[in-house]
């Protein structure tokens, strides 16, 4: 479990005062609590990013949106650079070009996945308050 340095506390207390949950699962890594940020994104105060999956289909999902935005990281990276070769006179508009359009279809497959995940938590919300509303009138 990791040490709950003075560092690690303020970033939790900052978590929520950014209006973020606690949740009760912790962190594989070092066990800290994670936290919902109100965006939905599940974090460790620590390590960044955490994903929970329930099922191999939700684990190779993840592994999917993992690495698209890695890519969209070094495509941003690439884009950069081509940019700043073209301040210094190096035609460089083929391969920004072709960045760009790298870009473009990486974003628009993590927009379909963001999108699917939204629904499933509509889904999943919907089904738990119908599931409360069968317990209330029982």
């Amino acid at each position: 479990m990791a040490q709950r340095s003075p560092d690690v506390v303020k970033k939790m207390a900052d978590l929520l005062r950014a209006g973020a949950t606690m949740l009760s699962e912790r962190c594989p890594v070092c066990g800290l609590p994670l936290f919902r940020l109100r965006s939905g994104e599940v974090v460790c105060p620590v390590h960044g990013r955490v994903y929970i999956v329930r099922d191999e289909s939700e684990v190779s999902r993840v592994t999917v949106q993992g690495v698209l935005e890695e890519l969209e990281k070094v495509v941003a990276t690439r884009i950069s650079e081509s940019l700043e070769a073209a301040k210094r006179g190096e035609p460089r508009a083929r391969e920004l070009s072709e960045w760009l359009d790298v870009l473009e279809r990486t974003e628009r497959i993590l927009s379909m996945i963001r999108r699917a995940q939204a629904q499933g938590e509509v889904e999943k919300s919907n089904v738990e308050n119908s599931e409360r509303g069968a317990r209330k009138r029982q």
